[in-house]
């Protein structure tokens, strides 16, 4: 049974009172009961214009074509109905889910009380009923709790929850597990999947990241620069693209097979002759072989980590890393991956002295870190969201030089200014850059202004945060490439936070596996990923290297 039929669909904004923006243009595609499309493309390819307006969630959008919902034997087009109409559909028979669940959720409800405000049954007995049908079990906690006091896998399952306590026909998720590590990434992949086989509920799921749709979706669709280039099975896309911007997407991706070369950047697989795109196979770069390093940079040695929480007669421990040895060697590439509450990023705070070990030491070039009073001229740190790490009042150059002062106080600002330049020119920025405000850069570009910023004190090693989990593949190529650049060139010692086995393992020489606090294993790239030793290490590799 059909639920959605969208055709000739297009999406216009208003530029001023003589021109406009055509933002998607000539869209057609339909959903069925029980079926899941995957709806790819780069950030600012329409994705998520499309799947808002076609609901009209976007007032200033200027929609043309047809947008057909079928209830029972009626049919509605979403765009000419009434607003009433439009309005009481959008309420019982559509839902969505967002990228961020912490954004999307309001932190002084309790969850509990979040999911049956979407639903006329406010018993106990839905409630619970719902929650297993995300497979929370622990329901009395779940419903208890705030959004703080939940993972990021379990707050994607209460929006899941939230979106199905009305049974809506129609399930709009867009990006919901980017943030997520690829163990949870897996699991609500499957959950959305038996649920929308279980409700037959037709879902349009919207991702920058073609491969995981691999035995998600029934179909995908590929946008590109507004436009729907392709669509068909999720299997005959995969395995036979036809597009060549499809075939960029897939060329483009870092995996452990394209390990030792540069990325091929999706703007140099197409050209464009006279309007019409072709896909250019590229010639491989081999990166320059460097060898190991016997200087060790940092190490850690039985370092643990314990949370105290204390009440009137006792004291309770929490242990989140335990016994934890690691070394980095000058020039090193380490990535430690792991899921989410592994203590991943646990141990960045130790090495950036935030947190102070439980017990263990940690020595930087074979000092005790307790003795250094401050560790910002040799180690710095790039973070996940790039946005929320630049002042949004202050223009790029401003933010640079104040963190190039910290070092020389005397410098004039024509000294500042020239510096500056020259580190945006190093990250492949440009001068008129830095009169810029954040807003004004892309994500990609905006991140690597972060890593013009952590290369201003002239650091030895930069950790990275899930510096390039957020970014679209084509963006998140540049970035990488400039990574090994910037290592070669400044003798660089990068530690990466990573959910992201094809990352890693393009990445990075020596990978750290945690779980639960401990290590799993360690141990260079191609011994980890040709012979893994822990069951753990297996499940990430057939999750992740295709």
């Amino acid at each position: 049974m059909k639920i959605l039929d969208v055709q000739s669909f297009g999406v216009s904004f208003d530029i001023d009172d003589k021109s406009s923006f055509e933002a998607v243009k000539n869209v057609s595609f339909s959903l069925a009961a029980g079926e899941i499309l995957g709806l790819i493309g780069e950030s600012g390819s329409g994705k998520s214009v499309t799947s808002q307006a076609i609901t009209r969630l976007i007032d200033e959008a200027r929609c043309k074509g047809q947008v057909k919902f079928y209830q029972q034997k009626a049919e509605t087009d979403l765009l000419t109905c009434d607003i009433k109409t439009l309005q009481a559909i959008r309420r019982g028979e559509i839902s969505y889910i967002f990228q961020e669940p912490m954004t999307a959720l309001n932190p002084l409800i309790t969850c509990g009380k979040q999911i049956l405000e979407c639903t006329t049954d406010k018993s106990d007995e839905h409630l619970t009923s719902l929650l297993h049908k995300v497979e929370l079990t622990d329901t009395q906690r779940m419903a208890s709790s705030y959004p703080h006091e939940l993972s990021g896998g379990q707050r994607q399952r209460i929006m899941i929850a939230m979106a199905l306590a009305k049974k809506p026909k129609l399930l709009i998720a867009d990006e919901p597990t980017t943030a997520l590590d690829i163990a949870v990434q897996t699991e609500i992949l499957q959950l959305i999947k038996k649920l929308s086989r279980d409700e037959q509920m037709a879902v349009l799921f919207i991702t920058h990241d073609l491969l995981s749709l691999s035995g998600f979706a029934d179909n995908i669709a590929v946008m590109y620069h507004g436009s729907m280039v392709e669509i068909n099975e999720a299997s005959h896309v995969l395995s036979n693209p036809q597009h060549p911007y499809t075939k960029a997407l897939l060329r483009s991706r870092a995996t452990y097979k394209q390990r030792g070369n540069s990325l091929a950047e999706i703007d140099h697989l197409l050209e464009d002759n006279e309007g019409v795109l072709k896909f250019v196979e590229p010639e491989t770069q081999v990166l320059s072989e460097e060898e190991d390093s016997s200087v060790e940079l940092l190490k850690l040695r039985g370092v643990e980590k314990s949370h105290f929480t204390h009440s009137l007669f006792s004291t309770q421990e929490t242990k989140v890393l335990h016994d934890i040895d690691i070394t980095i060697h000058q020039g090193d590439i380490v990535g430690l991956i792991g899921e989410s509450g592994s203590g991943k990023s646990t141990i960045a705070k130790l090495i950036l002295k935030i947190w102070e070990a439980t017990q263990g030491e940690i020595y930087y070039d074979d000092k005790d870190i307790k003795n250094i009073s401050d560790l910002s001229n040799d180690i710095q740190l790039v973070f996940q969201d790039p946005f929320s790490s630049l002042n949004p009042k202050h223009k790029i150059g401003k933010a640079i030089s104040e963190v190039l002062r910290t070092i020389d106080k005397r410098a004039s600002k024509e000294q500042l200014r020239n510096k500056v330049v020259l580190l945006l020119q190093e990250v492949g920025l440009t001068a008129s850059d830095f009169d810029k405000y954040p807003h004004e850069f892309s994500g990609g570009q905006r991140q690597r202004i972060c890593i013009a910023k952590s290369l201003a004190k002239n650091p030895k090693i930069i950790v990275l945060d899930e510096a390039v989990s957020a970014l679209d593949v084509s963006v998140q190529a540049k970035v990488l490439n400039l990574l090994n650049d910037l290592k070669r060139k400044n003798g660089l010692t990068y530690l990466l936070i990573s959910h992201d086995m094809n990352v890693v393992s393009y990445f990075c020489n020596k990978i750290v596996v945690l779980k639960q606090g401990k290590i799993v294993e360690i141990g260079k790239t191609e011994r980890l990923i040709s012979a893994p030793q822990s069951d753990y290490t297996k499940t990430l590799l057939e999750h992740s290297i295709k």
